[in-house]
């Protein structure tokens, strides 16, 4: 238990964690990678602007250097090329691909008046371009389109996605270690309160066994001696008492001692015949509720142990005989599942409330508003059941069956 608790707690921590990690990488991606973009069109806006302010008059008297100007800030990798009103290449000193903004439609959007911005494939690069129009004496009389490469800011994009990624590897791994560590402090005050309560019960249970065990006898042997109607009631509700009792501190004494050990049991059983067998053997009791129980399918045999198999089975199917109404059917199905070998014991009774399905192996739980519980069980029937199949390495669930009752599932892997 505690031990699920603490992997349980790990991963919200670890979770909380990545999911703030997450948050915090997007904000520095969307930050960074927005400066950066910004920077290359604040370079390419820098130099166009600059080439406008002093650009001559008319096109022909445009010189071969004008457009191959230095300029201050950053923007030496910065090109230029420069359109007639018709369309027409006039100058383009970097000898870029011009047919490509004529055919993305900057060109024409500049000519008609309208500074555009665009992003330009040109053999395997990405170039980020501004159209502007050129203007003499009001009206347009050319445009110039200036533009650089993104291939470094491309490079910069991904060296943070690596810087990012690495920090959040590290990071996830550090909030697993870290939620781990934590976890285990904080559920340390709990594991030893736990461990004093696990050895309380079972100590007391132990030492509860000879008393009893005492009465019962005693209750036995005054049973054979002639007694009055009342004296004969008095002590026949002694010995059931002590029945009841005793099966009590051995359940108790089963869960104390399964708890204790971490053991791994092992063993190989059938399960059809596992079933069988316990359905054969829980006859009488289940005649006596007139419980029908149908038996389908079969499966590989499963990775546990036949004894702890068959009382987990007899655990449920007690469970059945005590809280569900008399009368009430029961199906067991057994097939294989992949990897696996699966025993699914479903009754059908009125099932559990649905809050209360995840507290069923909990030790002492009862549920009596869907179900109808009858005397002489210790409610720890389940627990011990669950401590059985996690003990042999299998698992089982519990739920409420779609179309009524409550259906268990042992999952346990399969053995050729």
């Amino acid at each position: 238990m505690i031990r699920r608790a603490r992997l349980r707690l790990t991963t919200w921590y670890a979770g909380i964690f990545v999911l703030m990690l997450l948050a915090l990488g997007a904000a520095a991606y969307w930050s960074l990678s927005r400066s950066l973009s910004e920077e290359v069109d604040r370079g390419v806006e820098t130099v166009v602007d600059a080439w406008l302010s002093t650009a001559p008059g008319r096109l022909d008297e445009l010189r071969p250097l004008d457009l191959e100007r230095e300029y201050e800030g950053g923007t030496a990798d910065v090109f230029l090329v420069l359109f007639r009103a018709d369309g027409a290449v006039i100058a383009n000193p970097s000898d870029v691909e011009a047919e490509e903004f004529l055919e993305e439609g900057l060109v024409s959007r500049a000519l008609s008046g309208e500074s555009t911005w665009g992003t330009v494939r040109e053999h395997g690069d990405t170039l980020r371009v501004l159209a502007a129009p050129l203007v003499h004496d009001g009206r347009i009389v050319g445009a110039v389109v200036g533009g650089r490469s993104l291939e470094a800011h491309d490079r910069q994009v991904r060296l943070l996605l690596t810087v990012l990624g690495g920090v959040g590897g590290i990071g996830l791994v550090m909030s697993v270690v870290g939620g781990y560590l934590v976890a285990g402090r904080t559920l340390q005050p709990i594991a030893e309160a736990y461990d004093r309560q696990r050895r309380f019960v079972g100590d007391a249970s132990h030492e509860l066994r000879s008393p009893l065990a005492v009465i019962r006898a005693s209750s036995e042997l005054l049973l054979r001696e002639p007694l009055e109607e009342r004296e004969r009631e008095s002590a026949q509700e002694i010995l059931d008492t002590s029945v009841e009792a005793t099966t009590l501190v051995e359940d108790l004494l089963e869960v104390a001692r399964l708890s204790n050990t971490a053991e791994r049991r092992t063993g190989v059983a059938e399960p059809r015949a596992v079933v069988d067998d316990v359905v054969d053997h829980m006859s009488p009791l289940l005649e006596e509720h007139e419980t029908a129980v149908r038996v389908a399918g079969n499966a590989r045999a499963m990775a546990f142990a036949p004894g702890d198999l068959r009382r987990t089975l007899r655990a449920l199917l007690e469970n059945v005989l005590a809280h569900t109404p008399v009368g009430t059917a029961v199906e067991v199905a057994v097939r294989d599942d992949g990897g696996d070998s699966l025993i699914v014991v479903r009754d059908h009774g009125p099932g559990v409330p649905p809050s209360a399905v995840d507290t069923l192996f909990d030790a002492f739980t009862r549920v009596d508003t869907a179900r109808t519980p009858t005397t002489g069980h210790s409610g720890l029937g389940l627990t011990i059941a669950q401590r059985l199949v996690e003990a042999n390495g299998a698992s089982i669930v519990a739920r409420n069956h779609p179309e009524g009752g409550l259906e268990f599932t042992i999952r346990a892997a399969a053995r050729h």
